[in-house]
């Protein structure tokens, strides 16, 4: 059976063929660099066929060794004081004042001394006899502290569980107390929130009432309202009054009592105490030394006793003390009622007075309002009468103007029915400013019709405007042009191809001029 080959330790990438005392197992190639690199030159290295059980290594005395200082002497004396092995010039150069502590290895070593030896090698055995003792005695103690260990956290973990078992009921408990306040405190936000809905609603309505009896003018509801708005409004906010002091939130805090915290951890070390086992003591004594737990608890009843006692003197005075605050504070309150009810009085009169003076202003506002509406209508019935006199007066004109319309008539039936219709499409705007009637006559252009000298020729049309008094005759004359106009007999094409003036004269007389 082949043996197993041995890697080098130092590359890891050959076999081991040689041992060093430093590096270990090492290959042909890091043998080679231990020859050759200046800093493995001084490591002791082996080849593995010198390396037998019948190889013998030549071993030297401490005395051959060489000094580190003087590298060519050797080091032959101990400086105790230095704790250094020097040569001979090291005793010349730096350590003469040592003295007495400078021992000479040549003379210590001449000879063995055997009782040394064997004292050296009982003392070791001792040391291993009591090596062996304190490891069995610790194997022992392992197994018993193992045992100790599982047994003590069983009966901790039980005790927590009956702790934390105590420490639910108590929170529940609690929990559950705080719940119900904040049930109560939900119920009484219901009560306040639908009483001032309610309210909110009645204003609302009351507003919108009153909005309507001022658009509408009804001052007759409106007084009858406000004979019993007052006392409405009182009840409102003493409804609300009422509704606060009736329901009140319930206040509720978490606080933990630090105080009673700290003696209960206290207490529960106590009652779960770890106690340590001590095997032995520097002085070889191996008793136990413990703080008795019940001078602890003696010193405690004592305490507490002494508290109790003290806490009732406390509560006595804080009792006498209380009374007195009580009274003080029912004293305290009956004023501050007091004065809160003058301070609503005192409100309330304030409040009715400036009510009084609205309602005062108001009605004289409605008043001066009425007395304007009075004499609108006044005037307006000024107005209505002197329009019915100017018709009266202005239907006597229209009579005339109808007579003279039917005349002029009749004396132009003749004229219409020897005029040939010569006027171009077009409009005219009759305006009336400063005693002078406007007519503007607009024409766009166009083609000649079949009774210009030159029909379909195509003609400029323009703008062209007549003046007239305004007058009977000017605006019996307007009327006039308007109707012939109309009826296309005003003006002619001229030969130009631009709209002229018709040359027949419609009234005798310089009434008027066109331009």
């Amino acid at each position: 059976m082949a043996s197993k080959q041995i890697q080098c330790e130092m590359c890891c990438n050959e076999n081991a063929v040689g041992y060093c005392k430093t590096c270990g197992n090492v290959g042909e190639t890091c043998i080679d660099v231990h020859k050759t690199v200046k800093v493995f030159q001084t490591h002791m290295v082996s080849l593995n066929e010198e390396n037998n059980e019948n190889q013998k290594f030549i071993k030297q005395d401490i005395t051959e060794e060489k000094c580190k200082q003087h590298p060519t002497e050797k080091a032959i004396f101990l400086c105790k004081i230095h704790e250094t092995m020097i040569c001979g010039r090291c005793l010349h150069s730096g350590h003469l004042p040592c003295g007495q502590e400078i021992v000479d290895l040549l003379h210590e070593a001449d000879s063995l001394d055997f009782e040394k030896v064997n004292k050296m090698k009982s003392a070791l055995m001792e040391v291993k006899d009591e090596i062996l003792l304190t490891k069995d005695e610790a194997e022992q103690s392992k197994n018993s502290s193992k045992n100790n260990a599982e047994k003590c956290a069983q009966e901790c973990m039980e005790l927590g569980n009956r702790i934390k078992q105590r420490v639910d009921e108590l929170t529940s408990d609690i929990i559950h107390r705080i719940t119900r306040t904040h049930d109560i405190n939900v119920s009484t936000y219901s009560s306040i929130t639908q009483t001032c809905n309610e309210i909110t609603k009645w204003c609302e309505d009351e507003e919108n009432t009153i909005d309507n009896c001022v658009d509408n003018n009804m001052a007759g509801n409106l007084y009858l309202m406000h004979r019993h708005f007052k006392k409405e409004v009182f009840d409102a906010g003493f409804h609300l009054k009422e509704i606060k002091h009736k329901h009140i939130f319930k206040g509720f805090d978490f606080k933990e009592n630090e105080v009673i915290l700290k003696c209960l951890f206290e207490d529960l070390e106590e009652v779960c105490e770890h106690q340590e086992e001590v095997t032995g003591s520097d002085d070889g004594n191996s008793d136990d030394v413990f703080i008795s737990p019940a001078k602890i608890n003696k010193t405690r009843r004592e305490l507490t006793a002494l508290l109790n006692q003290i806490k009732q003197d406390l509560d006595q005075s804080e009792k006498a003390r209380t009374a007195l605050c009580d009274e003080l504070k029912q004293v305290k309150q009956d004023k501050d009622n007091l004065e809160k009810k003058r301070k609503i009085f005192e409100q309330e009169l304030r409040k009715t007075k400036k009510d009084i003076e609205d309602s005062e202003k108001t009605r004289k506002a409605l008043c001066d309002e009425l007395q304007k509406v009075k004499q609108d209508i006044d005037n307006s019935e000024k107005k209505r009468r002197s329009l019915e006199q100017e018709l009266l007066k202005t239907k006597p004109d229209m009579e005339k103007a109808k007579k003279e319309r039917a005349e002029v008539k009749a004396q132009c039936s003749p004229v219409k029915d020897r005029i040939n219709w010569t006027q171009p499409t077009g409009t005219v705007n009759v305006t009336v400013d400063n005693r002078i009637i406007d007519l503007v006559f607009i024409f766009p252009d166009g083609i000649q019709t079949t009774h210009h000298p030159s029909p379909g020729k195509p003609y400029k049309g323009g703008t062209f405007t007549g003046r007239l008094f305004l007058n009977s005759e000017g605006e019996l004359l307007c009327r006039m042009l308007k109707a012939a106009f109309r009826r296309g007999a005003m003006f002619i094409l001229g030969k130009e191809g631009k709209v002229v003036l018709d040359g027949v004269s419609l009234y005798d007389g310089s009434v008027g001029y066109f331009g």
